[in-house]
């Protein structure tokens, strides 16, 4: 009987526990997950209201998205160049030594440029420092004209160009490519002040490539080199200074000459001295009388590339078509031809603080009497060039 009684209430119990589960239970189970969807909800309404949760999404949207960046170039365009750039081409203007000297001795990506550069490579050392360049496309221009099929044939993430050539602007932009506009004597902010310009290039190209401060060590060292050269010069009384004049070529025979405003203009005045064509403006075209006039004590030659003059020949009387002897430069023999180191000496170029030291050693020898200039260039290449110059390169790269 009391086995009886005992199953009986077990089923009873059986009975009770089902109905619960079929009730109360169970909306207590759906009322957990319920509970647990509220919870999850509360968690992305906070991230929402406090913005975590859409600056992740901007963030993720960014990492997958963006592919580009804005930078401002000298002409004061606003430019979106990709982030990841493989293919470069560089229009007229002279930077390849600049561009060099950004990847330390090395061209990486560039697939074309004006086939006139190379004429200029191929008398400096750049030519030995990075012959890829000997190999690089030189279908830019076509009979002298901007060729704008074969640069998109050439199929560039970007282009390099004059910032102050606004027509080849015109013709490049159209193209869809990014054009990125690198100051020469116009264009940018400041004056075309070689000591300056050559640190703008580098500072562009840090935006270009993205990679802002890269260059801060190479230009803190050309710096140093620079205010030693200014504080030796500071030391010089300005009676003691020469007057000098840059002849910059022959044109047609007559004389052209570095006046206001142009690169050459901005050495002399870096150097102290009084350019005597102050008075003309750019690349002057003049007389002979007129430079007879002016008798420039210091006579710079805007030789190798630009003008196949050389000193030796004005010296010795011997250019064709003109006569300079009676000029008091020439009589004290102080007539010097702009070497090439990286590029034309006289053009913005990453020798810079380099050309300033040998400049001064032209104009001032005794006050730059113990100066270790050969020192000094044979460090500067191999510590940011990557290359080890030998004496008969030194001694080439410093022939005047």
């Amino acid at each position: 009987m009391k086995r009886i009684f005992l199953k009986g209430l077990s089923l009873l119990l059986s009975a009770l526990l089902l109905c619960a589960c079929a009730t109360p239970g169970g909306g207590a189970s759906r009322a957990g997950e319920g509970s647990s969807s509220a919870v999850g909800e509360t968690k992305t309404e906070k991230r929402e209201e406090t913005g975590e949760g859409k600056k992740e999404e901007s963030e993720a949207e960014g990492k997958n998205d963006s592919k580009s960046h804005e930078i401002l170039d000298h002409a004061g365009n606003r430019v979106m160049v990709p982030n990841e750039i493989r293919r470069v081409v560089v229009d007229q203007v002279p930077i390849l030594s600049t561009y060099m000297a950004y990847f330390k001795g090395k061209t990486p990506y560039l697939v074309g440029f004006a086939g006139s550069f190379k004429d200029s490579i191929a008398k400096t050392v750049l030519k030995d420092i990075a012959p890829e360049l000997m190999d690089v496309s030189n279908t830019v221009y076509a009979q002298g004209d901007l060729n704008v099929e074969a640069i998109m044939e050439l199929k560039p993430d970007i282009i390099l160009y004059n910032a102050g050539n606004k027509e080849h602007y015109e013709a490049l932009s159209k193209t869809g490519i990014p054009c990125v506009g690198f100051a020469t004597v116009k264009g940018g902010e400041g004056p075309p002040d070689p000591l300056t310009r050559y640190r703008d290039w580098l500072r562009l190209l840090e935006e270009v490539f993205g990679e802002k401060g890269k260059m801060d060590d190479f230009l803190s060292y050309g710096d140093e080199i620079v205010k030693d050269v200014r504080d030796r010069i500071a030391t010089i009384p300005e009676g003691e200074r020469p007057s000098a004049m840059i002849l910059f070529r022959l044109n047609n025979g007559s004389p052209q000459v570095a006046g206001k405003g142009v690169f050459g203009d901005f050495w002399l005045q870096n150097l102290g001295l009084r350019n005597v064509a102050e008075e003309t403006q750019g690349f002057a075209q003049t007389s002979f009388e007129q430079i007879y006039g002016w008798n420039p004590e210091l006579l710079f030659l805007n030789g190798p590339g630009i003008s196949p003059i050389r000193s030796e020949e004005v010296l010795n009387n011997t250019v064709e078509g003109a006569d300079f002897s009676s000029l008091d430069a020439v009589k004290n023999k102080r007539v010097y031809n702009t070497t090439l180191g990286m590029w034309s000496w006289f053009t913005p170029n990453p020798d810079a603080p380099l050309v300033y030291a040998w400049l001064a050693c032209c104009a001032y020898p005794e006050a730059f009497r113990d100066y270790p200039l050969k020192e000094k260039i044979r460090d500067y290449y191999s510590r940011f060039y990557g290359y080890e110059l030998n004496e008969a390169e030194i001694e080439e790269m410093l022939e005047y």
